[in-house]
Parts: structure tokens; sequence; C-alpha cells
């Protein structure tokens, strides 16, 4: 994930989240990306936020895997609302 790789690169342990405008809408820590993603590849995952609405796009292994990492991106801060247009490989539920 580009926020875990920027985070590492630069020594910091939290990032600012901004709309469109650049207005702050939250703030991700290493923390929050540690405690939710640390098992699950998302490598293939994109996020777009646009008024505090994050929308994910891209593939899983699991779907198992795929809830989880939109039911995290609903958690983090100043978001609204989680938009999930992921899919998977393996539909394990």
């Amino acid at each position: 994930m580009d926020a875990i790789r920027l985070m590492d690169e630069h020594g910091i342990i939290c990032l600012p989240v901004v709309d469109d405008h650049g207005r702050l809408v939250g703030v991700l820590s290493r923390h929050d990306l540690d405690h939710h993603f640390a098992w699950v590849d998302t490598s293939a995952v994109q996020a777009k936020v646009k008024n505090g609405v994050v929308t994910l796009y891209g593939r899983t292994r699991a779907h198992s895997e795929a809830m989880l990492i939109a039911h995290s991106a609903a958690r983090v801060n100043g978001v609204v609302d989680v938009r999930d247009k992921l899919s998977w490989e393996e539909d394990d539920l």
C-alpha cells in the first residue's frame, strides 16, 4: 500500500487524508494500517476519496479480505461512507 511505503520512507506515523479540494477529512495512522492490513495483500487495491466517501477498486484473494478492507476503511476518521467495488478470486464466505 502506498501509504505504508510513504510512512516507512519518511519515518512518519500518520498521514492526512484530504478531499479533492485539499481539505482535511481525517488522519490515517500507521497503527490503523498495521492493525487492519498487516496480513491482507492490498497491492491490487486502490482507494479514491471525495467528500469523505471512499470508493475501493481492485481485487483481493478472498471475499473475506475484501470485506475486511471495506470495513477497515469505514473506521478511518473522517470517512462518511465506503463504496465497495472490490472483486475477489475466491468466495470463502
